[in-house]
């Protein structure tokens, strides 16, 4: 079948500076996800990201979703989802997380799924695709 696609949502937006709004990462043409290691950046002039929180996706049938995301300040961030150990995947589309950022400063800033992966429940490597968005910060 097709790769899984990551789509950063919405694919373009306005905000204002000292705002704060949330980007979602939507998976699409999933097939017993187990887990998503994702790398996303973004510039760290423009926007300031604020928390990661746990899209519906990988829970939809009751599962605790263990999420973390680590922000090395650069606009670089690593986000992980996973399913408990010894469920089965996932599988059809869904929102995997929702990002938080602020606005800090004037200025166009690409929001950009970087390293799209995704594991399946025997911890296989999928083929994934990814995508960016653009925020556009006015005064």
């Amino acid at each position: 079948g097709p790769p899984v696609s990551f789509t950063v949502v919405p694919p373009a937006s306005a905000q204002t500076v000292g705002s704060t709004f949330q980007v979602a990462v939507m998976l699409g043409n999933g097939n017993d996800v187990y887990s998503v290691p994702l790398q996303m950046q973004f510039n760290p002039k423009v926007l300031q990201l604020v928390n990661v929180d746990t899209g519906s996706f990988l829970g939809r049938d009751g599962q605790a979703v263990a999420l973390v995301h680590r922000d090395d300040g650069d606009g670089n961030v690593a986000i992980s989802a996973s399913r408990p150990p010894g469920a089965r995947g996932v599988s059809g589309a869904g929102t995997v997380c929702v990002l938080t950022f602020k606005a800090k400063a004037v200025g166009p800033a690409a929001v950009v799924v970087t390293k799209p992966a995704v594991r399946n429940s025997e911890q296989k490597a999928e083929p994934a695709t990814g995508s960016r968005a653009i925020v556009q910060v006015q005064p």
